[in-house]
């Protein structure tokens, strides 16, 4: 999370954070923003912040708000647990609902994290497949121009912000009837894909 006296930047897990924290480095000279070190709270939501520090109070401050497309966000976080210790790989049917493991273990779902952030207020979203042109819409009357400027240009060097290498074609993994099981699966991600994007992914 990156808080500053007139706004709150949420890390939605698998959404260009790393990419956009590293844009927002542009306002270290403004005593009032304050970044998470070591990844500390990282991907709180506002409602975990209030909990996690007193004094927290989103009040008066714009939120704003990582988003990507259902299953182009799946396949990263899918192949994010497949790549760090203990190694865990989903079954194919844990796929197509939207399913993956979770750092201790547990099973976690597409609707679950979008419910979880989607629960605090957000008042802007950040597309990830739209990123320097959401950022700069979203974040540029509160940067500045000469700020979203900057920033810009370093979201602009990232053309692809992650090191997993895996298969993006989302013909690989679903069939077009498994691809609207998914969203069927996960009916708030999809109502906020829909409404972010115009509608939502379909193949064929």
């Amino acid at each position: 999370m990156v808080v500053g006296d007139d706004f709150v930047w949420m890390h939605f897990p698998k959404c260009a954070g790393h990419t956009i924290d590293r844009a927002l480095r542009v306002l270290r000279g403004r005593r009032d923003v304050a970044f998470d070190v070591a990844e500390a709270g990282w991907h709180d939501s506002v409602g975990d912040r209030a909990v996690r520090r007193d004094g927290f109070d989103p009040a008066g401050k714009t939120v704003i708000c990582g988003f990507r497309r259902l299953p182009h966000w799946l396949l990263s976080r899918v192949h994010y647990d497949a790549s760090r210790s203990p190694y865990r790989m989903v079954s194919r049917e844990m796929l197509c609902r939207g399913q993956f493991y979770e750092e201790t273990g547990a099973i976690g779902s597409a609707d679950g994290y979008v419910k979880h952030y989607g629960a605090s207020p957000v008042d802007r979203w950040v597309r990830t497949e739209h990123l320097a042109e959401d950022f700069q819409r979203q974040f540029g009357d509160i940067l500045g121009s000469q700020l979203a400027r900057a920033a810009v240009s370093k979201l602009a060097k990232v053309v692809n912000g992650t090191r997993l290498n895996y298969v993006r074609g989302l013909d690989f993994y679903f069939t077009a009837a498994e691809l609207d099981g998914l969203y069927a699966a996960n009916p708030t991600w999809a109502a906020l894909e829909a409404r972010l994007y115009g509608d939502v992914l379909r193949l064929g």
